[in-house]
């Protein structure tokens, strides 16, 4: 089963500015409005590219510690589970009964 973030979505459909079709013919229009369109979506793909690797590094931090936490919580398991111990031999859980009221 594919995750919600393989699946393709709007985004990934090739549009008309993404081919770079245009309706007016190339003889009238202008250069300088097509070279501050691309420059105006280049500048917009960096911004997203600056995110993207923000929220990358904040989420790689978080799992780093994520993993550190289980590493830690891992360990104290492993140390209470000897102590639960007398020479050798477990130890029994208390018997509990309950009390209605």
């Amino acid at each position: 089963m594919k995750g919600m973030l393989q699946i393709p979505g709007i985004k990934d459909i090739k549009s008309t500015h993404s081919v770079g079709a245009r309706s007016i013919p190339k003889v009238q229009r202008s250069s300088y409005l097509e070279l501050y369109m691309r420059r105006r979506e280049k500048d917009r793909l960096e911004k997203e590219i600056f995110a993207l690797d923000k929220r990358r590094d904040t989420a790689n931090r978080q799992l780093n510690s994520i993993n550190k936490q289980i590493e830690k919580l891992q360990k104290e398991v492993h140390e209470e589970q000897k102590i639960n111990t007398y020479r050798g031999i477990p130890t029994r859980p208390l018997k509990t009964m309950a009390i209605n009221y």
